[in-house]
């Protein structure tokens, strides 16, 4: 939460400082002094025209016209960068997932290599709502019984998850070739819903409900 307070507080100066970047502060030298007041009240139009004049007095002196240059956009950009870097870091997310592109685009095994945080926090997580989904449902079984059963009746019920990750075609290749050769040395051994668990992938016979 405080690196979210944080990034807000940088998009505000953000939107702060595009104001002044968008309309940068403008100077003149050598104006008279009894054409100080007359220009002052004018300076909203001064800011917005694109064409002014200024005539030399009579000794032939010019004003002169300059702009301070505007505060630079950089600084906001990389800090913000350096947030999504702090956030990705607590998250297990990368700067591609917080929308900061790199330069280089990552490889297939650099990018799951830096998901392996991410991953293993969705299977700690896994964990922990098993056992809570386990627990809601022994009571459920319980009041819609009405008997109190034995909490070891329970004991070998386990949740089935869906991959984490959905494995891509070349996965899927490793995978049919280890299923293969797993099959042969026992047959039989990796079932439909064993597949299911490692792929995520359903045959159309339980797409359509026919068994």
């Amino acid at each position: 939460m405080s690196i979210v307070q944080s990034s807000l507080r940088t998009m505000l100066r953000t939107e702060v400082g595009a104001e002044f970047y968008s309309v940068p502060q403008k100077y003149i030298v050598g104006l008279e002094q009894e054409l100080i007041g007359s220009f002052g009240e004018q300076k909203d139009k001064a800011t917005m025209s694109s064409f002014l004049a200024f005539s030399a007095d009579e000794n032939g002196n010019k004003p002169s016209l300059g702009q301070f240059d505007a505060a630079s956009m950089a600084p906001f950009l990389d800090q913000m960068k350096m947030l999504a870097s702090l956030f990705a870091a607590e998250t297990g997310l990368t700067l591609d997932d917080l929308g900061f592109t790199t330069e280089n685009p990552s490889s297939e095994e650099a990018i799951k290599a830096s998901h392996e945080s991410l991953r293993l926090t969705a299977r700690r997580a896994q964990q922990t709502f098993g056992t809570g989904f386990l627990n809601a449902g022994y009571l459920a079984a319980c009041v819609r019984d009405r008997y109190s059963y034995e909490r070891k009746a329970f004991a070998d019920v386990t949740c089935q998850w869906l991959p984490i990750f959905e494995p891509d075609a070349g996965a899927l290749g490793v995978l049919g070739d280890a299923i293969l050769k797993i099959n042969q040395a026992s047959e039989g051994f990796m079932g439909a819903r064993n597949i299911r668990a490692l792929t995520g992938l359903r045959s159309d016979a339980e797409s359509t409900g026919v068994q």
